[in-house]
């Protein structure tokens, strides 16, 4: 292959990468790094200059940059990582666990350790049991079956970076939080951003959908009590776990 047709192949592999809107929106952070990790190979490889590198991570951080400011006010879902207690809605009773993405049963645990794996398929998020294939699709944090019975997914805690962190449940911590991490969105620290969006993600709390957390409208805010934010244990069941 001649370097031309090297570069060609390679920009447009790159190119795929950067386009990918399900993988930007899912996971930010990883593809970021996903585009970065291509135009480092094409340096090293000689494909590319310094120049065009620089332009090209350009266009990859202002992708992130716009994937995670949508995110701000996107509902609370599923997060990849999460600690989840399983909550039988009808009646209450926790039936299981999710630690990182696999499911231990409280009824009946399987005798090699794991009872079931969450997947995704592009914007598809599924409970698949070990025991028989059964998927079940997840929805924001509710589990369904193929019944139509429902479950709820109550967070706990969020595995972060290597460590595990119980949920933000402090009003003014996670005030503190969100400031610092505004802060370091508008000044384009990704360091300092990425490190605090998992928590805020995983907190108890969520973004006022009335005022926005804008300080001219925050004040006079009946819905959040001028908090710019909302507590949102309410709209869960208490895990009796």
């Amino acid at each position: 292959m001649s370097p031309t047709e090297l570069k060609k192949e390679w920009l447009a592999k790159w190119r795929r990468i950067l386009d990918d809107n399900a993988s930007r929106m899912n996971n930010p952070e990883a593809y970021r790094m996903m585009c970065r990790w291509e135009t480092r190979d094409m340096l090293e490889a000689g494909v590319i200059d310094e120049m065009e590198q620089f332009e090209m991570d350009e266009l990859a951080d202002a992708a992130y940059w716009h994937a995670v400011e949508e995110l701000v006010t996107t509902p609370a879902g599923y997060t990849y990582g999460g600690y989840y207690d399983v909550i039988r809605r009808a009646t209450s009773e926790c039936v299981g666990y999710i630690r990182s993405n696999t499911y231990y049963s409280a009824i009946g645990p399987g005798a090699d350790g794991f009872d079931g794996k969450v997947f995704r398929d592009k914007t598809d998020l599924r409970l698949v049991f070990r025991s028989d294939n059964q998927a079940w699709a997840i929805n924001g944090l509710v589990l369904t079956a193929p019944s139509g019975e429902l479950y709820d997914l109550v967070q706990t805690a969020q595995f972060i970076y290597g460590k595990v962190y119980p949920i933000i449940c402090d009003a003014d911590t996670y005030r503190a939080l969100v400031d610092y991490a505004q802060v370091a969105l508008e000044c384009r620290d990704f360091e300092s951003y990425r490190k605090a969006r998992p928590l805020l993600l995983s907190a108890q709390f969520t973004k006022c959908g009335a005022c926005l957390d804008r300080f001219g409208q925050r004040e006079d805010c009946s819905n959040c009590a001028g908090n710019g934010f909302v507590n949102t244990a309410g709209t869960q069941p208490t895990s009796p776990a």
